[in-house]
Protein backbone atom coordinates (compact mmCIF):
# COMPACT_ATOMS: atom_id res chain seq x y z
CA UNK A 1 0.00 0.00 0.00
CA UNK A 2 2.75 2.11 0.73
CA UNK A 3 4.73 1.73 -2.40
CA UNK A 4 1.63 2.42 -4.55
CA UNK A 5 1.00 5.59 -2.50
CA UNK A 6 4.49 6.88 -3.00
CA UNK A 7 4.24 6.26 -6.95
CA UNK A 8 0.92 8.36 -7.50
CA UNK A 9 2.17 10.77 -4.74
CA UNK A 10 5.51 10.88 -7.38
CA UNK A 11 3.11 11.12 -10.10
CA UNK A 12 0.90 14.10 -8.46
CA UNK A 13 4.06 16.41 -7.50
CA UNK A 14 5.41 15.85 -11.51
CA UNK A 15 1.64 17.45 -12.80
CA UNK A 16 1.08 20.07 -10.19
CA UNK A 17 1.72 23.59 -11.17
CA UNK A 18 5.24 24.46 -9.50
CA UNK A 19 4.05 27.97 -8.82
CA UNK A 20 1.30 26.48 -6.50
CA UNK A 21 3.95 25.00 -4.65
CA UNK A 22 5.46 28.02 -3.16
CA UNK A 23 4.09 31.21 -1.65
CA UNK A 24 3.10 33.86 -4.11
CA UNK A 25 5.00 37.21 -4.45
CA UNK A 26 1.75 39.38 -4.30
CA UNK A 27 -1.39 37.91 -3.51
CA UNK A 28 -3.81 36.47 -6.12
CA UNK A 29 -6.58 38.88 -7.33
CA UNK A 30 -9.87 37.90 -6.63
CA UNK A 31 -11.81 36.15 -9.65
CA UNK A 32 -15.04 38.11 -9.79
CA UNK A 33 -18.23 36.76 -9.54
CA UNK A 34 -19.40 36.89 -13.44
CA UNK A 35 -15.54 34.60 -13.97
CA UNK A 36 -16.38 32.53 -11.17
CA UNK A 37 -19.57 31.15 -12.38
CA UNK A 38 -18.47 31.32 -15.36
CA UNK A 39 -15.89 28.77 -14.33
CA UNK A 40 -17.84 26.81 -12.28
CA UNK A 41 -19.97 26.57 -15.31
CA UNK A 42 -17.65 24.51 -17.66
CA UNK A 43 -16.54 22.67 -14.79
CA UNK A 44 -20.09 20.96 -14.83
CA UNK A 45 -19.81 20.70 -18.39
CA UNK A 46 -16.33 19.01 -18.27
CA UNK A 47 -17.55 16.89 -14.92
CA UNK A 48 -20.72 15.31 -16.93
CA UNK A 49 -18.37 14.48 -20.44
CA UNK A 50 -16.07 12.43 -18.43
CA UNK A 51 -18.83 10.59 -16.78
CA UNK A 52 -20.70 10.27 -19.78
CA UNK A 53 -17.81 9.07 -21.53
CA UNK A 54 -16.74 6.64 -18.77
CA UNK A 55 -19.81 4.97 -18.41
CA UNK A 56 -20.39 4.54 -21.98
CA UNK A 57 -17.05 2.58 -21.46
CA UNK A 58 -17.93 0.44 -18.21
CA UNK A 59 -21.18 -0.50 -20.21
CA UNK A 60 -18.65 -2.98 -22.17
CA UNK A 61 -16.95 -4.51 -18.98
CA UNK A 62 -20.36 -3.86 -16.26
CA UNK A 63 -20.05 -5.76 -12.72
CA UNK A 64 -23.38 -6.78 -12.76
CA UNK A 65 -24.04 -8.30 -15.76
CA UNK A 66 -21.36 -8.42 -18.68
CA UNK A 67 -18.74 -10.19 -16.12
CA UNK A 68 -20.42 -12.29 -14.28
CA UNK A 69 -21.93 -13.78 -18.05
CA UNK A 70 -18.08 -13.92 -19.09
CA UNK A 71 -17.38 -15.85 -15.90
CA UNK A 72 -20.47 -18.06 -16.58
CA UNK A 73 -18.41 -19.11 -19.45
CA UNK A 74 -14.99 -19.76 -17.04
CA UNK A 75 -16.88 -21.71 -14.40
CA UNK A 76 -20.21 -22.75 -13.14
CA UNK A 77 -19.30 -21.96 -9.50
CA UNK A 78 -21.60 -19.76 -7.91
CA UNK A 79 -18.87 -18.66 -5.22
CA UNK A 80 -16.28 -17.80 -8.14
CA UNK A 81 -18.70 -15.70 -9.72
CA UNK A 82 -19.75 -13.97 -6.18
CA UNK A 83 -15.86 -13.00 -5.50
CA UNK A 84 -16.38 -10.72 -8.47
CA UNK A 85 -18.52 -8.28 -5.44
CA UNK A 86 -16.28 -9.09 -2.96
CA UNK A 87 -13.05 -7.82 -5.18
CA UNK A 88 -14.78 -4.73 -6.58
CA UNK A 89 -15.99 -3.71 -2.37
CA UNK A 90 -12.90 -4.62 -1.09
CA UNK A 91 -10.86 -3.02 -3.49
CA UNK A 92 -12.85 -0.01 -4.15
CA UNK A 93 -13.83 0.71 -0.38
CA UNK A 94 -10.64 0.08 1.68
CA UNK A 95 -8.01 2.07 0.36
CA UNK A 96 -10.33 5.27 1.24
CA UNK A 97 -9.76 5.51 4.32
CA UNK A 98 -5.30 5.14 3.83
CA UNK A 99 -5.35 7.81 0.85
CA UNK A 100 -7.62 10.59 2.76
CA UNK A 101 -4.91 11.56 4.90
CA UNK A 102 -2.77 12.74 1.90
CA UNK A 103 -5.64 13.82 0.08
CA UNK A 104 -6.20 16.17 2.95
CA UNK A 105 -2.75 17.70 3.11
CA UNK A 106 -2.45 18.34 -0.63
CA UNK A 107 -4.05 21.68 -2.01
CA UNK A 108 -4.63 20.68 -5.27
CA UNK A 109 -6.68 17.41 -6.08
CA UNK A 110 -7.12 17.15 -9.52
CA UNK A 111 -3.40 15.73 -10.00
CA UNK A 112 -4.75 13.06 -7.53
CA UNK A 113 -7.53 12.14 -9.71
CA UNK A 114 -5.98 12.40 -12.74
CA UNK A 115 -3.29 9.72 -11.59
CA UNK A 116 -5.17 7.18 -10.11
CA UNK A 117 -8.25 7.60 -12.56
CA UNK A 118 -5.74 6.96 -15.55
CA UNK A 119 -3.94 3.75 -14.30
CA UNK A 120 -7.72 2.32 -12.98
CA UNK A 121 -9.02 2.79 -16.55
CA UNK A 122 -6.24 1.14 -18.23
CA UNK A 123 -6.35 -1.52 -16.37
CA UNK A 124 -8.70 -3.34 -18.53
CA UNK A 125 -5.61 -4.12 -20.83
CA UNK A 126 -5.08 -7.41 -18.60
CA UNK A 127 -8.22 -9.08 -19.05
CA UNK A 128 -7.80 -8.12 -23.39
CA UNK A 129 -4.60 -9.67 -23.40
CA UNK A 130 -5.78 -12.79 -21.54
CA UNK A 131 -8.75 -13.26 -23.73
CA UNK A 132 -6.22 -12.44 -26.80
CA UNK A 133 -3.41 -14.46 -25.53
CA UNK A 134 -5.09 -18.04 -23.83
CA UNK A 135 -5.02 -21.03 -25.27
CA UNK A 136 -8.60 -22.49 -26.47
CA UNK A 137 -9.99 -24.16 -23.16
CA UNK A 138 -7.02 -22.12 -20.74
CA UNK A 139 -10.28 -20.47 -18.35
CA UNK A 140 -7.93 -20.47 -15.71
CA UNK A 141 -6.06 -17.65 -17.10
CA UNK A 142 -8.84 -15.31 -18.13
CA UNK A 143 -10.15 -16.25 -14.62
CA UNK A 144 -7.30 -15.11 -13.02
CA UNK A 145 -6.65 -12.14 -15.47
CA UNK A 146 -10.07 -10.76 -14.77
CA UNK A 147 -9.95 -10.71 -10.67
CA UNK A 148 -6.91 -8.98 -11.56
CA UNK A 149 -8.58 -6.61 -13.79
CA UNK A 150 -11.33 -5.53 -11.55
CA UNK A 151 -8.99 -5.61 -8.31
CA UNK A 152 -6.83 -2.82 -9.93
CA UNK A 153 -9.63 -1.21 -11.67
CA UNK A 154 -11.38 -0.92 -8.39
CA UNK A 155 -8.60 -0.43 -6.08
CA UNK A 156 -7.43 3.09 -8.07
CA UNK A 157 -10.58 4.36 -8.83
CA UNK A 158 -10.94 4.04 -4.59
CA UNK A 159 -7.75 5.62 -4.02
CA UNK A 160 -9.05 8.71 -6.61
CA UNK A 161 -12.56 8.61 -4.93
CA UNK A 162 -11.80 11.05 -1.29
CA UNK A 163 -9.98 13.38 -4.11
CA UNK A 164 -12.95 13.27 -6.78
CA UNK A 165 -15.19 14.53 -4.05
CA UNK A 166 -13.46 16.97 -2.45
CA UNK A 167 -12.72 18.45 -5.75
CA UNK A 168 -16.17 18.34 -6.94
CA UNK A 169 -17.72 20.09 -3.50
CA UNK A 170 -15.11 22.89 -4.75
CA UNK A 171 -15.46 23.49 -8.20
CA UNK A 172 -18.84 23.07 -8.30
CA UNK A 173 -20.97 25.17 -5.24
CA UNK A 174 -23.04 23.44 -3.05
CA UNK A 175 -26.94 24.78 -4.74
CA UNK A 176 -25.45 23.25 -7.90
CA UNK A 177 -23.98 19.84 -6.77
CA UNK A 178 -26.74 17.97 -6.78
CA UNK A 179 -28.17 18.61 -10.30
CA UNK A 180 -24.63 17.74 -11.50
CA UNK A 181 -25.19 14.63 -9.54
CA UNK A 182 -28.55 14.01 -11.22
CA UNK A 183 -27.33 15.23 -14.83
CA UNK A 184 -24.28 13.23 -14.43
CA UNK A 185 -26.94 10.39 -13.91
CA UNK A 186 -28.72 11.21 -16.40
CA UNK A 187 -25.98 12.05 -19.18
CA UNK A 188 -24.33 9.01 -18.37
CA UNK A 189 -27.29 6.77 -18.31
CA UNK A 190 -27.92 7.81 -22.12
CA UNK A 191 -24.31 6.96 -23.09
CA UNK A 192 -24.59 3.51 -21.25
CA UNK A 193 -27.72 2.91 -22.46
CA UNK A 194 -26.18 3.28 -26.03
CA UNK A 195 -23.13 1.12 -24.78
CA UNK A 196 -25.60 -1.92 -23.75
CA UNK A 197 -27.55 -1.49 -27.19
CA UNK A 198 -24.24 -2.33 -28.70
CA UNK A 199 -23.35 -5.30 -26.14
CA UNK A 200 -26.94 -6.77 -27.17
CA UNK A 201 -25.66 -6.62 -30.90
CA UNK A 202 -22.20 -8.04 -30.32
CA UNK A 203 -22.50 -10.75 -27.85
CA UNK A 204 -24.56 -13.75 -29.08
CA UNK A 205 -23.90 -12.67 -33.09
CA UNK A 206 -22.44 -15.40 -34.88
CA UNK A 207 -19.64 -12.76 -36.60
CA UNK A 208 -18.60 -13.06 -33.13
CA UNK A 209 -18.39 -16.43 -31.34
CA UNK A 210 -16.92 -16.62 -27.71
CA UNK A 211 -13.87 -15.11 -27.21
CA UNK A 212 -13.87 -12.89 -30.17
CA UNK A 213 -17.23 -11.48 -28.64
CA UNK A 214 -15.53 -10.13 -25.42
CA UNK A 215 -11.93 -9.41 -26.92
CA UNK A 216 -14.04 -6.79 -28.89
CA UNK A 217 -15.79 -5.23 -26.09
CA UNK A 218 -12.94 -4.72 -23.91
CA UNK A 219 -11.15 -3.04 -27.15
CA UNK A 220 -14.20 -1.19 -27.02
CA UNK A 221 -13.96 0.06 -23.25
CA UNK A 222 -10.38 0.94 -23.70
CA UNK A 223 -10.68 3.51 -26.47
CA UNK A 224 -13.29 5.11 -24.66
CA UNK A 225 -11.39 5.37 -21.04
CA UNK A 226 -8.45 6.68 -22.24
CA UNK A 227 -10.85 9.56 -24.23
CA UNK A 228 -12.45 10.19 -21.54
CA UNK A 229 -9.41 11.28 -19.53
CA UNK A 230 -9.30 13.95 -21.29
CA UNK A 231 -12.41 16.29 -20.11
CA UNK A 232 -10.33 15.59 -16.61
CA UNK A 233 -7.58 17.80 -17.52
CA UNK A 234 -9.91 20.44 -18.33
CA UNK A 235 -11.61 21.19 -14.97
CA UNK A 236 -10.55 24.62 -13.89
CA UNK A 237 -9.76 23.91 -9.85
CA UNK A 238 -10.14 26.48 -7.45
CA UNK A 239 -7.35 27.11 -5.04
CA UNK A 240 -8.44 27.16 -1.27
CA UNK A 241 -6.73 27.90 1.95
CA UNK A 242 -3.59 26.07 2.57
CA UNK A 243 -4.00 22.63 3.50
CA UNK A 244 -2.57 22.12 7.31
CA UNK A 245 0.40 19.66 7.53
CA UNK A 246 0.14 15.99 6.56
CA UNK A 247 -1.31 14.52 10.00
CA UNK A 248 1.12 11.41 11.07
CA UNK A 249 -0.76 8.36 10.79
CA UNK A 250 -0.69 7.18 14.12
CA UNK A 251 -2.62 10.33 14.90
CA UNK A 252 -4.81 9.55 11.91
CA UNK A 253 -6.02 6.51 13.20
CA UNK A 254 -6.59 7.10 16.60
CA UNK A 255 -8.55 10.15 16.07
CA UNK A 256 -10.90 7.78 13.92
CA UNK A 257 -12.96 6.53 16.59
CA UNK A 258 -13.93 9.80 18.26
CA UNK A 259 -14.92 11.08 14.64
CA UNK A 260 -17.50 8.01 14.91
CA UNK A 261 -18.57 8.40 18.54
CA UNK A 262 -19.00 12.17 18.45
CA UNK A 263 -21.31 12.53 14.90
CA UNK A 264 -24.20 10.14 15.67
CA UNK A 265 -25.57 11.08 12.25
CA UNK A 266 -22.60 9.59 10.66
CA UNK A 267 -22.96 6.74 12.38
CA UNK A 268 -26.40 6.15 10.92
CA UNK A 269 -25.36 7.13 7.58
CA UNK A 270 -22.95 4.10 7.50
CA UNK A 271 -25.03 1.49 9.04
CA UNK A 272 -27.74 2.30 6.36
CA UNK A 273 -24.65 2.09 3.57
CA UNK A 274 -23.76 -1.51 5.15
CA UNK A 275 -27.41 -2.70 4.82
CA UNK A 276 -27.68 -1.27 0.98
CA UNK A 277 -24.50 -2.51 -0.05
CA UNK A 278 -25.59 -6.47 1.76
CA UNK A 279 -28.82 -5.99 -0.22
CA UNK A 280 -27.05 -6.25 -3.30
CA UNK A 281 -25.47 -9.95 -2.72
CA UNK A 282 -28.19 -10.73 -5.13
CA UNK A 283 -26.75 -8.70 -8.07
CA UNK A 284 -23.89 -10.42 -9.58
CA UNK A 285 -26.40 -13.74 -9.91
CA UNK A 286 -29.00 -12.56 -12.12
CA UNK A 287 -27.55 -12.48 -15.17
CA UNK A 288 -25.92 -15.96 -14.47
CA UNK A 289 -29.72 -16.98 -13.72
CA UNK A 290 -30.80 -15.74 -16.39
CA UNK A 291 -28.54 -17.42 -19.10
CA UNK A 292 -28.14 -20.91 -17.28
CA UNK A 293 -31.66 -21.04 -15.33
CA UNK A 294 -34.29 -19.46 -17.16
CA UNK A 295 -32.42 -20.83 -20.55
CA UNK A 296 -32.46 -16.72 -21.95
CA UNK A 297 -30.04 -16.26 -24.84
CA UNK A 298 -26.56 -14.18 -23.64
CA UNK A 299 -27.63 -11.33 -26.12
CA UNK A 300 -30.06 -10.91 -23.34
CA UNK A 301 -27.04 -9.23 -21.31
CA UNK A 302 -27.43 -5.99 -23.48
CA UNK A 303 -31.03 -5.56 -22.21
CA UNK A 304 -29.99 -5.69 -18.74
CA UNK A 305 -27.21 -3.37 -19.17
CA UNK A 306 -29.77 -1.21 -20.94
CA UNK A 307 -31.83 -1.73 -17.85
CA UNK A 308 -30.01 -0.84 -15.18
CA UNK A 309 -28.21 2.22 -16.57
CA UNK A 310 -31.66 3.01 -17.05
CA UNK A 311 -32.34 3.33 -13.68
CA UNK A 312 -28.96 4.70 -12.48
CA UNK A 313 -30.20 7.65 -14.88
CA UNK A 314 -33.59 7.94 -13.27
CA UNK A 315 -32.43 7.16 -9.88
CA UNK A 316 -29.28 10.20 -10.08
CA UNK A 317 -31.37 12.91 -11.43
CA UNK A 318 -34.43 11.87 -8.78
CA UNK A 319 -32.04 11.62 -6.03
CA UNK A 320 -29.85 14.53 -7.07
CA UNK A 321 -33.36 16.52 -7.29
CA UNK A 322 -34.18 15.93 -3.49
CA UNK A 323 -31.19 16.64 -2.27
CA UNK A 324 -30.89 20.39 -3.89
CA UNK A 325 -34.37 20.68 -2.13
CA UNK A 326 -33.23 20.34 1.17
CA UNK A 327 -34.88 16.57 1.32
CA UNK A 328 -31.27 14.76 1.25
CA UNK A 329 -32.46 12.10 3.72
CA UNK A 330 -35.23 10.91 1.54
CA UNK A 331 -32.38 10.80 -0.99
CA UNK A 332 -31.70 8.30 0.94
CA UNK A 333 -34.74 6.40 2.20
CA UNK A 334 -35.91 5.82 -1.54
CA UNK A 335 -33.44 3.57 -2.63
CA UNK A 336 -33.43 1.74 0.37
CA UNK A 337 -37.11 1.08 -0.13
CA UNK A 338 -36.70 0.29 -4.09
CA UNK A 339 -33.95 -2.04 -3.27
CA UNK A 340 -36.26 -4.70 -2.14
CA UNK A 341 -38.25 -4.91 -5.51
CA UNK A 342 -35.27 -6.91 -8.09
CA UNK A 343 -34.97 -9.71 -5.63
CA UNK A 344 -38.52 -9.95 -5.45
CA UNK A 345 -39.11 -9.87 -9.15
CA UNK A 346 -36.67 -12.53 -10.18
CA UNK A 347 -38.71 -14.66 -7.38
CA UNK A 348 -41.91 -14.37 -8.75
CA UNK A 349 -40.34 -14.78 -12.80
CA UNK A 350 -38.90 -17.70 -11.49
CA UNK A 351 -42.17 -19.15 -10.59
CA UNK A 352 -44.00 -18.59 -13.49
CA UNK A 353 -41.32 -19.14 -16.00
CA UNK A 354 -42.73 -22.68 -17.12
CA UNK A 355 -45.97 -20.28 -18.58
CA UNK A 356 -44.21 -17.36 -19.79
CA UNK A 357 -42.59 -16.71 -23.22
CA UNK A 358 -39.01 -16.07 -22.87
CA UNK A 359 -39.27 -12.25 -24.50
CA UNK A 360 -41.61 -11.95 -21.21
CA UNK A 361 -38.88 -12.98 -18.81
CA UNK A 362 -36.32 -11.18 -20.33
CA UNK A 363 -38.34 -7.97 -20.15
CA UNK A 364 -39.39 -8.99 -16.70
CA UNK A 365 -35.05 -9.33 -15.32
CA UNK A 366 -34.52 -6.24 -17.80
CA UNK A 367 -37.40 -4.53 -14.94
CA UNK A 368 -35.53 -6.09 -12.26
CA UNK A 369 -32.06 -4.73 -13.14
CA UNK A 370 -33.79 -1.42 -13.59
CA UNK A 371 -34.89 -1.24 -10.32
CA UNK A 372 -31.18 -2.28 -9.19
CA UNK A 373 -29.88 0.57 -11.28
CA UNK A 374 -32.40 2.61 -9.24
CA UNK A 375 -32.02 1.81 -5.95
CA UNK A 376 -28.33 -0.16 -5.34
CA UNK A 377 -26.22 1.57 -7.94
CA UNK A 378 -27.59 5.20 -7.83
CA UNK A 379 -27.89 5.33 -4.17
CA UNK A 380 -24.28 6.90 -3.97
CA UNK A 381 -25.95 10.05 -5.00
CA UNK A 382 -27.59 10.63 -1.55
CA UNK A 383 -25.12 9.26 0.28
CA UNK A 384 -22.64 11.18 -1.37
CA UNK A 385 -24.62 14.50 -0.89
CA UNK A 386 -25.77 13.86 2.47
CA UNK A 387 -22.45 13.04 4.34
CA UNK A 388 -20.91 16.37 2.32
CA UNK A 389 -23.55 18.79 3.73
CA UNK A 390 -22.36 16.97 7.27
CA UNK A 391 -18.95 17.68 7.09
CA UNK A 392 -16.77 20.26 7.98
CA UNK A 393 -14.49 21.22 4.65
CA UNK A 394 -11.49 20.10 5.90
CA UNK A 395 -12.25 16.27 7.45
CA UNK A 396 -14.62 15.89 4.18
CA UNK A 397 -12.21 13.25 2.69
CA UNK A 398 -11.65 11.76 5.89
CA UNK A 399 -15.20 11.15 6.95
CA UNK A 400 -15.88 9.92 2.82
CA UNK A 401 -12.84 7.52 3.17
CA UNK A 402 -14.11 6.32 6.47
CA UNK A 403 -17.65 5.72 5.65
CA UNK A 404 -16.39 4.02 2.62
CA UNK A 405 -13.66 1.70 4.56
CA UNK A 406 -16.06 0.97 6.84
CA UNK A 407 -18.21 -0.23 3.73
CA UNK A 408 -15.41 -2.52 3.15
CA UNK A 409 -16.83 -5.12 5.66
CA UNK A 410 -19.50 -5.94 2.02
CA UNK A 411 -16.47 -7.77 0.82
CA UNK A 412 -17.93 -10.73 2.28
CA UNK A 413 -21.43 -10.92 0.94
CA UNK A 414 -21.12 -12.10 -2.41
CA UNK A 415 -19.05 -14.79 -1.71
CA UNK A 416 -21.82 -15.76 0.90
CA UNK A 417 -24.60 -14.81 -1.63
CA UNK A 418 -22.67 -17.56 -3.61
CA UNK A 419 -22.37 -20.24 -1.19
CA UNK A 420 -26.13 -19.57 -0.66
CA UNK A 421 -26.95 -20.18 -4.28
CA UNK A 422 -24.29 -23.23 -5.03
CA UNK A 423 -26.23 -24.98 -1.89
CA UNK A 424 -30.00 -24.27 -1.95
CA UNK A 425 -30.40 -21.98 -5.46
CA UNK A 426 -30.26 -18.67 -6.77
CA UNK A 427 -33.65 -18.08 -5.29
CA UNK A 428 -32.15 -18.25 -1.29
CA UNK A 429 -29.99 -15.54 -2.63
CA UNK A 430 -32.44 -13.83 -3.86
CA UNK A 431 -34.70 -14.33 -1.02
CA UNK A 432 -32.45 -13.39 1.44
CA UNK A 433 -31.88 -10.05 -0.06
CA UNK A 434 -34.78 -8.96 0.60
CA UNK A 435 -33.68 -8.79 5.07
CA UNK A 436 -31.12 -6.39 4.36
CA UNK A 437 -33.00 -3.99 2.16
CA UNK A 438 -35.94 -4.00 4.58
CA UNK A 439 -33.55 -3.01 7.51
CA UNK A 440 -32.02 -0.19 5.67
CA UNK A 441 -35.00 1.27 5.19
CA UNK A 442 -36.17 0.89 9.06
CA UNK A 443 -32.60 2.67 9.97
CA UNK A 444 -32.61 5.26 7.68
CA UNK A 445 -35.84 6.34 8.41
CA UNK A 446 -34.01 7.75 11.72
CA UNK A 447 -32.23 10.27 9.24
CA UNK A 448 -32.94 13.76 10.22
CA UNK A 449 -32.49 16.29 7.17
CA UNK A 450 -28.77 17.53 6.33
CA UNK A 451 -27.35 20.71 8.33
CA UNK A 452 -24.37 22.38 7.10
CA UNK A 453 -21.02 21.75 9.21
Amino acid sequence: MRRISLCIMVSVSLLEDPLTSVEPLQPPVPATSGSRVSMQRRNVIFFLLDISVFLFAASFVDMSSVLPSLLSHLTRHPVLIGLLGSIQSGCWLLPQLFVAPFVTARRRKLPIVIVATSISRLSWLLLLAALLLAAPGDSGLILVACYLSVGMFWFFDGLATPAWFDLASRAVPATLRGRLFGAMSLCGGLFGIAGGLVVQRILGNPAFPYPADYQVMLGICLVFCAVGIIPLLAIDEPLGPPPPPAEPMGAYFRRLPALLRERAAFRRLVGVQLLVGAAGMAVPFYAPFAVLILGLPEASVGTFVVGITLGQMVGGMTWGFLGDHGRKELAIRAPCALSVVAPLVALVLRALSPTLPATLIATGLAIAFFFVGLSIRSSWVGFSNYVIEIAEPRERPVLIGLMNTLSGALAIVPPLGGLLAGWLGYEATFAMATVPAVAALALSLGLHPARPA
